[in-house]
């Protein structure tokens, strides 16, 4: 018996050790690739252990520089069960920032919490979850930013069985405030939509939406889209594609709930002294199909978006705002 216990931890010990040597060369392999591609891969203070039954790397800090685009994470951790490498837990310590060259956006976040799991099938990533507490975003482009904050943030990605070319992604954010929207009525949003040829989300193919498209457009079946502030809310769904110059097209039937307060809920989203809320919320009030919910008004609004501008029946909305598409692989 003590010969065979002595077989098993010896036999176990060169598994991890094997293990854990693939752990260090793909980190190799990675400096390596994005030397060659004339960028840079860092696994700061590189601490790689969790024996006998994990393997568990810390990078602190985590740095990439590819192609002009700079990424930064103050501390990334990766665990996987010894017994089940292909399921990884990441958790993730802020700040973290990423820039995507000079002229491109930038963003900073901090958060209290961030875990991630990746699922694995077939040597790629088949399922993805984050979730993160109490995040902070600050989007910058030139001198203007805008500063994001809530209370919980879950993103969640599936390849579709039976389509592997297909994604479906749901994002679900509680408590969330932007610039100058009150902390007082905060957003709560919730998206539930496939992409049809979204699957090279999850295979790390994809640098910007162009690299989504196919035939020249991106095709968005969006099952539920749910916005919610107080008594306010805005609930839709429906088939969308989005052209090469980033414009939407398709038909939306909203259902607004407390119909009468979407000038006072969206106001600060808007310059000061537009009309635009006020014209569509008169507009709305007077041509769609209303009822109550709970007592509160509620109205059925089909919007059809044709070349990335809105209309009610023959009412124009006016232009919604256009996706920004870089080339292919830029």
């Amino acid at each position: 018996m003590a010969i065979l216990v002595a077989l098993i931890i010896g036999g176990w010990s060169a598994y991890w050790a094997v293990g854990r040597g693939i752990v260090s060369d793909v980190i190799r392999n990675g400096v390596k690739v994005a030397e060659a591609d004339g960028g840079s891969l860092e696994c700061g203070n590189q601490q790689l252990g969790g024996y006998p039954f994990r393997f568990e790397l810390t990078c602190t800090p985590f740095r990439m520089d590819k192609n002009g685009e700079w990424y930064f994470i103050n501390e990334l951790r990766g665990v996987a069960l010894a017994y089940n490498p292909t399921h990884v837990i990441f958790e993730a310590t802020g700040p973290a920032e990423a820039t995507f060259g000079q002229a491109g956006p930038a963003y900073s976040a901090h958060w209290k919490t961030a875990q991630a799991s990746v699922i694995a099938k077939d040597s790629k990533p088949a399922k993805l979850d984050a979730v993160f507490k109490e995040p902070k975003l600050t989007y910058t482009i030139g001198d203007q930013s805008v500063e994001f904050d809530a209370e919980l943030t879950e993103a969640h990605m599936r390849r579709v069985e039976g389509n592997e070319d297909a994604l479906d992604l749901s994002l679900l954010v509680t408590g969330l405030t932007a610039g100058q929207v009150s902390d007082e009525v905060p957003l709560d949003i919730s998206l539930v939509m496939q992409l049809p040829e979204g699957s090279k989300l999850l295979d790390g193919k994809v640098r910007n939406i162009a690299d989504l498209m196919v035939d020249e457009e991106l095709k968005v079946n969006v099952s539920n889209l749910y916005l919610k502030s107080g008594e306010f809310s805005v609930k839709t769904g429906g088939d969308l594609v989005i052209d090469r110059q980033g414009r939407l097209n398709g038909t939306l039937p909203l259902v607004i709930t407390g119909i009468h307060q979407l000038e006072d809920v969206l106001r600060p989203l808007f310059p000061q002294g537009s009309k635009t809320l006020e014209s569509l919320q008169k507009t709305a009030m007077s041509i769609g199909q209303g009822s109550a919910v709970n007592g509160v008004p509620t109205l059925k609004i089909p919007v059809t978006i044709e070349n990335g501008r809105a209309r009610i029946a023959f009412f124009d909305l006016g232009p919604v705002p256009q996706l920004i598409i870089k080339e292919s692989g830029s």
